[in-house]
């Protein structure tokens, strides 16, 4: 079994220019990135891309020997304010026109919440019938833009949005039935905290439902909610329950190879993450060539 490039979110490496952010990164023995557009000094997700920042951005991972795995574009999409939702969908057209400058094919996306207050929080209209209705009928809108764009947008259960379960996830890919609609495989975010006993279960159900349509696959870790609430939290990964032996092997044997990329951490947990992926790597019989 081969493992993933292992890589990291460019918004947890904060530095003064998108040069020093790949250094940086790749000082730390990585080999990929999911590159937040911040990173380079620009909105997350900006209404116009010139080939000169393309280019810059681009020549700054590969001269450090890092390749960009996904673009984020990530925003609210059942947000009510429908100006808002109509803005963002125009710049995620441009995230999408910009992946090939970039030297990617996959821009990841959520499934949107209803909650006004945070586009990760969860609301109890995220479960009724218009909520979803919605969800897909801008899914499918967006997954027009990236197949004009020849990308793959990568959409994200969460517990927190409308998508919040496995089969919600595979629902939403049946619906839409496009070749350019992916997932990111994050599987901290299968769970409630009633689920957590049945790791594995959940686990092998998530390769089930979703393997043949990984787009990007995440690296953190989940736990139960301190205060006894609905929702888990997250945290670094190795820091929690997930289990990342009987994750990597079935990712590992899935054939996706577009990179493993941590984020829910800080700076300083790296090395510590990095130090468990490859331990849990070398476990499940996968071999890593440094």
């Amino acid at each position: 079994m081969k493992p993933q490039p292992l890589g990291i979110m460019t918004r947890h490496v904060v530095r003064d220019s998108v040069e020093h952010v790949a250094e940086a990164i790749a000082q730390q023995g990585l080999q990929t990135v999911q590159l937040s557009l911040e990173s380079a000094g620009l909105e997350p997700m900006p209404s116009h891309l010139d080939g000169g920042s393309l280019r810059r951005i681009s020549h700054a991972f590969s001269s450090a020997g890092l390749s960009v795995a996904a673009v984020s574009g990530t925003f609210n999409v059942i947000d009510p304010n429908q100006e808002a939702l109509a803005s963002n969908l125009e710049r995620f057209a441009v995230l999408c026109d910009a992946c090939a400058g970039l030297g990617t094919k996959v821009v990841t996306t959520c499934t949107g919440t209803r909650n006004r207050q945070s586009m990760w929080r969860a609301h109890p209209g995220n479960l009724e019938t218009d909520a979803w209705n919605e969800l897909v009928d801008v899914t499918r809108r967006m997954a027009t833009i990236a197949e004009r764009a020849g990308v793959v947008m990568a959409f994200e259960p969460e517990t927190a949005n409308v998508v919040d379960t496995l089969a919600k996830a595979q629902a939403l890919i049946e619906a839409v039935a496009s070749p350019s609609l992916g997932v990111t495989f994050d599987p901290a975010n299968f769970f409630y905290p009633s689920d957590l006993p049945r790791m594995t279960d959940v686990l092998l159900e998530g390769f089930d439902r979703l393997a043949p349509f990984i787009a990007l696959a995440h690296a953190k870790d989940v736990v139960y909610p301190a205060d006894g609430g609905s929702h888990c939290q997250y945290v670094p990964a190795g820091k929690g329950l997930l289990d990342y032996k009987t994750y990597l092997a079935h990712l590992s044997d899935s054939g996706y190879s577009n990179g493993l990329i941590m984020h829910s951490l800080a700076e300083s947990d790296i090395a510590d993450a990095v130090m468990m992926i490859r331990a849990a790597e070398a476990h499940s019989g996968i071999v890593r060539r440094t």
